[in-house]
């Protein structure tokens, strides 16, 4: 794995972590702690200790919400006098391993050592980067989208760096904890290639969103009919301006090359194939990325028709039917203590999550929703009831699992035969949205009392 792979996947799990933390309700994180062994740590030392642990930082928030839908999980954080150490026991669950994380005290740097398939720890850097910035009062926002801007190998800064030793199999990240950060190479972050993907739209649907330097983006359609929303830290610049076109001149809808030709700098546009709009209203804002962020200037562009996009914005909701033949009935499916139990798992999975992807459940209407999934379920037979509460638990689990660790759950998938679909899946900037919010809903639906 080289390093734009593997910041990649930091930017995934950083984008999944803000926005399904935005949308998804978690537990409370406890207060922090008096740190066992911290005597002689110093100063700096224990107030990023100190920023990790606050209720609002992201590692608390991430911890609450795998404890909340796994409570055997086992957290533990210490301070010492030359590092902080983060572990995370299983305890007999299968889809998690022990994962042990230490960022050592080296001067003026923060370093760690992780294995280059060790997701959880490269999700601990991006933590402890944002309790970093945290300590020496650094937007958080923009070290996210700093540090996932430094996949370009033609951006080198002294606040953080990743060097590989292939032999090893391991990567040694170093954090900058000297001082804030300048981050002046923020100025010549923008979406481009090497975070976009070259890949044009075509018939089908698709779904993408990230974070670079000040610039923010969630886009979804195909080549007819394209939806982009666009944040910029700050104010709107040349920034926002050439990530627009670089956007789409890569995606290429319809229309796009008279769309290139007349936007000719960072201003609004209104014809019948495509349009920008310089400042989209909050509601607007709501339905595509979530609640307005102060802090940021949003752009939208859209090509298509006006009535498609009217349509697109009245969410489409599955009815009963679909809920019950595409959901609980495939769950409640899967055979129980049989050679093939594990197989026909791991396909109802990518099914499932499928369904819950494809339908964008993430934005669907909350009472609409519950409704449709509660007529669902007061449609099955009582078998088919009792199969659904047996494998829903285990499917929600190897999913979520999925998420944390794909490559420790590929191999599963690989024996059904459905690997390359999961891993797209897996890749999708809203599947885990739209997931979250398919088993939150399941969960408080109440089905073994209807």
């Amino acid at each position: 794995m080289k390093r734009n792979s593997i910041l990649k996947q930091i930017l995934a799990a950083a984008l999944a972590l803000v926005l399904l933390l935005s949308l998804a309700a978690c537990g409370q994180s406890a207060p922090a702690q008096e740190a066992a062994g911290s005597e002689g740590s110093s100063e700096t030392l224990r107030g990023i200790y100190e920023a990790l642990l606050a209720p609002d930082s992201d590692y608390s928030q991430n911890k609450a919400l795998y404890l909340d839908f796994y409570p055997e999980l086992e957290y533990s954080e210490s301070l010492e006098a030359d590092r902080i150490s983060l572990s995370r026991k299983a305890n007999g669950n299968e889809y998690f391993t022990d994962s042990t994380t230490d960022f050592v005290l080296d001067g003026d740097y923060l370093s760690a050592v992780i294995a280059a398939d060790d997701f959880v720890g490269i999700a601990r850097v991006q933590e402890m980067a944002n309790a970093v910035a945290g300590y020496l009062g650094m937007e958080p926002e923009l070290v996210s989208g700093y540090l996932n801007g430094l996949s370009d190998p033609a951006i080198e800064t002294g606040n953080f760096s990743m060097t590989e030793d292939e032999a090893a199999g391991t990567f040694t990240f170093r954090l900058y904890i000297g001082g804030p950060w300048d981050m002046k190479e923020l100025e010549r972050m923008v979406l481009s290639e090497a975070v976009l993907g070259a890949e044009p739209l075509g018939e089908d649907y698709t779904s993408q969103g990230g974070s670079v330097g000040k610039m923010q983006y969630l886009a979804n359609g195909n080549a007819d009919s394209y939806t982009a929303l666009f944040a910029e830290y700050g104010e709107l610049d040349e920034l926002a301006y050439q990530s627009i076109v670089n956007m789409i001149t890569l995606r290429k809808p319809v229309g796009y090359e008279a769309f290139l030709a007349d936007f000719t700098e960072l201003k609004a546009l209104e014809t019948d194939a495509y349009s920008v709009d310089l400042d989209p209203d909050d509601d607007t804002i709501a339905e595509i990325m979530g609640e307005r962020n102060r802090k940021f200037s949003y752009v939208l562009v859209r090509f298509g028709s006006e009535e498609y996009h009217e349509e697109e914005n009245a969410v489409y909701v599955p009815d009963a039917e679909a809920f019950a033949d595409f959901y609980f009935r495939v769950a409640a499916g899967i055979p129980q203590g049989t050679a093939g139990a594990s197989l026909a798992a791991a396909q109802a999975a990518c099914d499932l999550l499928g369904f819950a992807w494809g339908n964008e459940l993430y934005l669907a209407d909350e009472d609409t929703l519950r409704s449709n999934m509660s007529e669902a379920w007061n449609s099955l037979t009582d078998e088919e009831r009792a199969g659904f509460d047996a494998n829903f638990p285990a499917l929600d689990a190897l999913v979520k699992s999925c998420f944390e660790d794909w490559q420790a759950n590929r191999g599963r998938f690989e024996d059904a035969g459905v690997a390359q679909t999961m891993e797209e899946l897996m890749e999708n900037g809203t599947a885990q949205l739209s997931w979250e919010t398919l088993s939150a809903h399941t969960w408080t639906l109440g089905n073994s009392e209807d």
